[in-house]
């Protein structure tokens, strides 16, 4: 046996642990083999701790040191060598010797003892409960098997196509062509579709997708994104992005790379109908009318509820009253005030083809509150005969008509998905 003297050694004055470095104890050294130390003495190997650690009897009697070498002799060299053979030996087969059991006394193994209860191929075939098919050299569909010798000829007689040698798709974004596609592979039946990133990406045609996190998305939101794919290396595809926590859906498209500015469709949740039927773009929308008397039955369509006595408010504007403060006058309460941009007030029309049926002015206080006033027309004819449009009396809102206002709305918190 040889020497152990791998890597160095420290060693401290009065201590019995020596700390290794690249030394191998566990493996290479037994309780009772000579440790020689740095100082030349020998000493009793006490306790083999790791492969870097190790017990020595007496303490350490040389000055301290590290770095050092050393050396280890195998006292019991052979001993150790036959007990890590036979160790190795039964954890490498003794499960295998034990399951033989007592096999080597039967001139016949039987197949409860791992044989075939048979002297020839077949009394071996009967042992094992093996049919007639067990000699057949090709074995028929009739039986269960193929018919055939190769794998092309096995497909043709089981009747099976080309899809048969097809691979499925790896992923639900896998574009490599030819594979089969599985439910929800770009997000076709999915219950999940496939993530996109980053709207503005080729990706072939399919539904996708988006959240907050997704870059380019026309607006803050959760959805998906409906592609069509013209040519994907191209950078050619048009895309309809449509949100779920808001009405709100957009058109989208790049030629050759270059994307042009989504474009929002227009749909009853951001437009209007005005008194005399035209549409409008809408947001907060609140529509002063004689509620209870009120002869058209359109007041109250798509999410227009009531506002008080004398209003209606779409969803985006639930929360304001309207209240009437004299003839023609009528005070808006509950939101910031006019739109900021657009259009503000619209005059009330008549149903039949929109003619005016008065005039209104508005203002707002520094608390939101709006004010909205209806004249009758008055014209009025000048001394060079041109007629001139000015406002009349007061009039209340006609029973066939309404007076829109758009409105400016606190900010809501929407609920998305999480």
């Amino acid at each position: 046996m040889a020497w152990l003297r791998a890597g160095t050694v420290a060693v401290t004055n009065g201590s019995t642990t020596v700390t290794g470095t690249n030394t191998g104890f566990a493996a290479n050294t037994r309780v009772g083999d000579a440790f020689i130390g740095p100082d030349g003495r020998q000493y009793e190997l006490q306790n083999v701790a790791s492969d870097t650690v190790i017990s020595i009897l007496p303490a350490y009697l040389g000055p301290t040191a590290s770095g050092q070498p050393y050396a280890v002799m195998p006292v019991q060299g052979y001993q150790k060598l036959l007990a890590d053979l036979v160790r190795d030996w039964t954890n490498q087969y003794g499960v295998k010797m034990a399951a033989l059991g007592s096999t080597a006394n039967y001139d016949v193994l039987p197949v409860e003892k791992g044989g075939t209860g048979g002297t020839d191929q077949a009394s071996g075939r009967v042992g094992l409960g093996l049919g007639a098919v067990a000699t057949d050299d090709v074995l028929t569909i009739e039986k269960g098997g193929t018919s055939s010798t190769s794998p092309s000829a096995a497909r043709a007689a089981l009747g099976l196509g080309t899809a048969a040698v097809t691979d499925v798709t790896s992923s639900s974004v896998d574009e490599t062509l030819g594979r089969v596609l599985r439910v929800g592979d770009f997000g076709v039946g999915a219950i999940s579709s496939p993530y996109l990133p980053r709207i503005s990406d080729s990706v072939v045609g399919g539904t996708y997708r988006f959240d907050p996190e997704s870059a380019g998305i026309p607006t803050v939101g959760y959805g998906s994104v409906h592609v069509g794919s013209y040519d994907k290396p191209t950078k050619n595809f048009t895309k309809i992005v449509v949100y779920m926590n808001t009405p709100k859906a957009y058109l989208m498209g790049s030629i050759n790379g270059s994307a042009y500015t989504p474009a929002e469709f227009y749909t009853t949740a951001n437009t209007t109908r005005g008194s005399g039927g035209a549409l409008s773009a809408a947001s907060p929308i609140v529509r002063i009318a004689n509620v209870s008397q009120s002869k058209r039955l359109d007041l109250f369509e798509q999410t227009f509820e009531a506002a008080g006595e004398w209003g209606a408010a779409n969803d985006e504007a639930l929360g304001v009253i309207v209240e009437r403060a004299a003839v023609g006058v009528y005070v808006i309460t509950g939101s910031q005030g006019l739109a900021l941009e657009g259009w503000r007030v619209l005059d009330p029309c008549s149903p039949d083809g929109g003619r005016a049926l008065g005039i209104t002015e508005s203002e707002q206080d520094d608390q939101g509150a709006v004010t909205v006033r209806l004249f009758k027309q008055r014209w009025t004819l000048d001394d060079d005969g041109e007629m001139h449009l000015g406002k009349g009396a007061p009039l209340d809102v006609p029973l066939n008509s309404w007076i829109d206002v758009r409105l400016q709305m606190p900010s809501i918190t929407e609920t998305l998905p999480t």
